[in-house]
């Protein structure tokens, strides 16, 4: 049998809590660059960390049960049956509820002004992010609907969007945001 591979660290590896929603991504952009007063890069980067480490710690207790029901997936893959529509979900469900809080957490970032000068860089993070946790929540369905190929396919190429993603984040600056768990 085939092993399925978890998108555990999609859903929280990427900036360590922080995601975002496609609904609040040109409102933060367009006032980062309207002439509205925004942040230095420096105070940013630190109150964009501070958000991504209070949301990291929220997460948690997710990230926690996502584990375990990730050890025990791995358990049913080795027996006749293999994995079961309930893990299936749950895995599906947990995942959803990590990048709804991630989503969350970048929009915070968002709403603290990002610099004018970075906009550009800021964005191409931010939607690389946006990817990443699409492909976490492909993931979850593809596992739910038994399409365990896709959700493999999907896996390869999120992990190596992730790292990807998060090796822009650091070389931007981030020291929270963008950690690899």
């Amino acid at each position: 049998m085939k092993r399925f591979a978890p998108l555990v660290f999609v859903a929280f590896a990427l900036v360590a809590g922080c995601g975002s929603s496609s609904a609040s991504s040109s409102s933060a952009i367009d006032a980062a660059t309207s002439g509205e007063a925004s942040l230095s890069k420096a105070e940013f980067v630190a109150k964009a960390d501070a958000l991504c480490e209070e949301s990291k710690a929220r997460q948690e207790p997710l990230r926690r049960r996502l584990e375990e029901v990730t050890r025990k997936a791995r358990g049913e893959e080795q027996s006749d049956e293999g994995l079961t529509d309930g893990t299936r979900r749950e895995l599906a469900r947990t995942l959803g509820q990590i990048v709804a809080m991630a989503e969350a957490s970048l929009t915070r970032v968002r709403a603290l002004g990002i610099p004018k000068a970075d906009s550009t860089q800021l964005e191409a993070i931010f939607r690389k992010i946006e990817s990443a946790f699409e492909g976490s929540l492909a993931y979850g369905a593809a596992l739910v609907h038994h399409e365990d190929a896709k959700a493999q396919a999907t896996a390869e190429r999120a992990d190596a969007e992730t790292r990807a993603t998060a090796d822009l984040a650091r070389q931007y600056g981030f020291k929270v945001c963008g950690a690899q768990p």
